[in-house]
C-alpha cells in the first residue's frame, strides 16, 4: 500500500530585503517529506523497499528561496506550484533509473518544476537535488526585453532542460557558496550590502544558465563592431565607483546586443566571458579598496563578494597574495614615520 501526502501547507513569503531565515529537517515518513516544500502540492509514493530517510534544507534570502531536498528511496512524485512562481532545480546526486516528465534524466539538465502543469518525477535511489525558487516578476526584472519572451514562455510547463556543463557547475555552486555563508555567518541574516549581493548573483546565474539555452544566434558581429562592444563595456565598468552592481544583464540592456552576442564579442576579442571580465573588475576594485577599507571584509562586500573565503581564494590566484597579506602590508606601510 503506498503512503500519500496531504493537504500540503501553503507557501510562506520570503522575508523583506535585508533579512534571511533557514531551517533545517529529517524525516523518516514520505508524507512529512513531501510536505516539507510548501506550497508545492505534492505527492509521493515510494517505488523501493526499505525504511525511508529524507533531509530537508531550505533558506529564504530576500527574494530568493533556495531548498536542497535529499531523499534515500526511490520515489513516484507529482506536484503543482502557484501560478506566478519560477521553480528550477539542479541535481547535486543522481544515479540510477529517473525520469522526469516523461523524459530520461542524466543528471546534468535543470530540472524545471514550475509551470501551468503538474510535474512528474520518478527519483532514484539516493537523489540529492538542490534547488532555486523565485517570484516570477523577479526573474523578469533580471531579463531583457527579448529573454522575457524567450526565457517565460519555455517556463510554462514543467520540463526537462539542458544547459552546459559550465552553467550547471555555476549554480551548483552558488548554493553551496549561499549555504556555506548562511550556516557559518550568523550575522549575515542582517547584512544588507551581503544579502543583496547574495541575490543577484543566484538570480544572475539562473538567468544566465536559462536565457543562454534560448538565445538565437543571430547574424554574426563584424569584428570591428565586436571591439567597440567590449570598448563600451570597459567605458561602462569604468564609471563610477560601484562597479560592483553592473551585471551581464546590465550591460546587454545598454548596448542593445543579446547575451550571446556579447559573449561571442568577449570570447573573440579579449578571450575572455563578459561574466569573467565583471569579476576581475570587482577584484581590482577590492584591492583598491583595501588600501583603505577598516577591513578585508568591509572592502569585499562594498565590491559585492558576499563569500569571503571564495573571495580570498580568487583575490590570491588573481594578485598572487592573500586580500589580508595585501591589508597588513598596505595598513603597514602607512604607520611607518615619514621622513
Amino acid at each position: 500500500m503506498s503512503n500519500r501526502s496531504q493537504n500540503a501547507p501553503e507557501g510562506i513569503p520570503p522575508p523583506p530585503a535585508g533579512h534571511a531565515q533557514m531551517h533545517v529537517a529529517r524525516t523518516h515518513d514520505i508524507d512529512e517529506q513531501a510536505a516539507l516544500l510548501r506550497g508545492w502540492n505534492q505527492t509521493y509514493d515510494q517505488m523501493s523497499a526499505g525504511s525511508f530517510q529524507g533531509a530537508f534544507l531550505e533558506a529564504n534570502i530576500e527574494r530568493v528561496q533556495l531548498f536542497r531536498e535529499v531523499t534515500s528511496n526511490a520515489l513516484y512524485q507529482t506536484g503543482v506550484l502557484g501560478a506566478g512562481t519560477v521553480a528550477v532545480g539542479v541535481p547535486l546526486a543522481l544515479s540510477g533509473n529517473a525520469t522526469f516528465c516523461g523524459r530520461q534524466c542524466d543528471g546534468t539538465q535543470l530540472h524545471v518544476f514550475s509551470g501551468d502543469e503538474a510535474f512528474e518525477f520518478f527519483s532514484p535511489c539516493g537523489l540529492d537535488m538542490a534547488g532555486f525558487v523565485f517570484a516570477e516578476e523577479n526573474l523578469r526584472s533580471v531579463l531583457t526585453a527579448d529573454e522575457c519572451d524567450a526565457v517565460m514562455g519555455v517556463l510554462r510547463k514543467p520540463h526537462l532542460r539542458s544547459v552546459s556543463a559550465q552553467n550547471a557547475d555555476r549554480l551548483r555552486q552558488l548554493f553551496v557558496d549561499a549555504c556555506d555563508v548562511l550556516t557559518q555567518s550568523p550575522g549575515i541574516a542582517l547584512d544588507t550590502l551581503r544579502l543583496s549581493a547574495m541575490t543577484r548573483d543566484i538570480t544572475a546565474g539562473l538567468a544566465s544558465a536559462l536565457a543562454l539555452e534560448t538565445d538565437e544566434v543571430g547574424e554574426p558581429l563584424r569584428p570591428s563592431r565586436r571591439s567597440h562592444i567590449v570598448s563600451q563595456v570597459r567605458e561602462l565598468a569604468a564609471q563610477g565607483r560601484d562597479g560592483s552592481a553592473l551585471t551581464v544583464e546590465d550591460l546587454c540592456r545598454n548596448l542593445g546586443v543579446s547575451r550571446r552576442a556579447l559573449q561571442y564579442c568577449f570570447l573573440e576579442t579579449v578571450g575572455i566571458r563578459p561574466s569573467t571580465y565583471l569579476r576581475a573588475v570587482r577584484l581590482n576594485g577590492a584591492r583598491r579598496s583595501i588600501k583603505h577599507a577598516t577591513s578585508v571584509a568591509d572592502a569585499a562586500a562594498l565590491w559585492g563578494f558576499w563569500h569571503f573565503g571564495r573571495f580570498a581564494h580568487d583575490y590570491k590566484s588573481m594578485f598572487g597574495e592573500l586580500p589580508s597579506e595585501a591589508f597588513r602590508r598596505f595598513h603597514r606601510s602607512k604607520s611607518l614615520p615619514v621622513d
